[in-house]
């Protein structure tokens, strides 16, 4: 599920790039997606709009901002919102929890070795 996120991420990264939001030479910074330390800031978190900020030195809060709109949309994700000073937070959607389910039973002890 991270791998998702960090995939979905990355993508609203190079939309806020490719519109101007964030100049053009703004790397995607090496940012973390976990689990927050309250469960009720969602499923996952992620601090890339706080590095990105920092990069583009622009207000974290407003990056998040854009960075929430830029994200393509996902069945396994249910809700995203900002918190703090720019965290991002993932609500995942049944689905997702399903899929990761079905997948565990699939692979059996061959699940989450790389």
């Amino acid at each position: 599920m991270k791998s998702l996120l960090r995939a979905l991420i990355g993508q609203g990264i190079e939309a806020l790039r490719a519109n101007g939001t964030l100049p053009a030479d703004t790397l995607p910074p090496d940012f973390v997606v976990e689990r927050p330390k309250t469960r009720e800031h969602g499923d996952f978190a992620t601090n890339a709009a706080m590095l990105l900020a920092k990069a583009a030195r622009s207000n974290p809060r407003a990056v998040a901002q854009a960075l929430v709109a830029a994200l393509p949309p996902s069945d396994d994700v249910a809700s995203v919102e900002i918190a703090g000073p720019g965290f991002i937070n993932f609500k995942l959607a049944p689905v997702a929890f399903q899929r990761e389910v079905a997948s565990v039973l699939r692979e059996g002890a061959d699940y989450g070795r790389n």
